[in-house]
């Protein structure tokens, strides 16, 4: 019983040290490095930036994406509309119109197709989005930009 004990303890032991060494390597090739509260705002700026660019044809709010990045949605609003000059919802829908142009100009799809293309279930309230940012409707802006 004494060695079933002792074995047990030397093998608790010798797997605690070899966790703490492994712990010990990661510390060292990724050290934790403190951001400035300004650098701080920039990368969760850029981050934003880059998922709407990356996902804009996905149903996300900007609620879910101050979730991912782990920040509550009126910080980022404010941090985002001081580096870009606009809150995310409005850059999130100009992405979405500026890839919805390239579709009436080039393609037939009917408007709910590339509504959902971008991002809108709604094909009614995409084209009143598009009609306000493009003055257009979507079938007036593929009759006028048709390639």
């Amino acid at each position: 019983m004494y060695l079933a004990s002792r074995f047990r303890t030397n093998t608790d032991m010798a797997m605690n040290s070899a966790l703490y060494e492994y712990l010990f390597l990661l510390a060292e090739k990724f050290p934790q490095t403190q951001l400035s509260p300004e650098r701080r705002r920039s990368a969760c700026v850029w981050e934003a930036l880059e998922y709407m660019e990356l996902h804009y044809e996905n149903d996300i709010s900007i609620q879910q994406l101050a979730d991912r990045l782990d920040v509550s949605r009126t910080y980022l609003h404010r941090i985002f509309k001081e580096a870009t000059g606009r809150s995310p919802k409005e850059h999130l829908l100009d992405i979405r119109v500026k890839k919805a142009c390239w579709y009436p100009s080039r393609t037939d799809f009917p408007v709910s197709a590339v509504a959902r293309s971008v991002g809108y279930e709604d094909p009614l309230y995409f084209s009143k989005l598009f009609r306000q940012k493009k003055q257009l409707s979507p079938t007036e802006y593929r009759e006028k930009h048709r390639i």
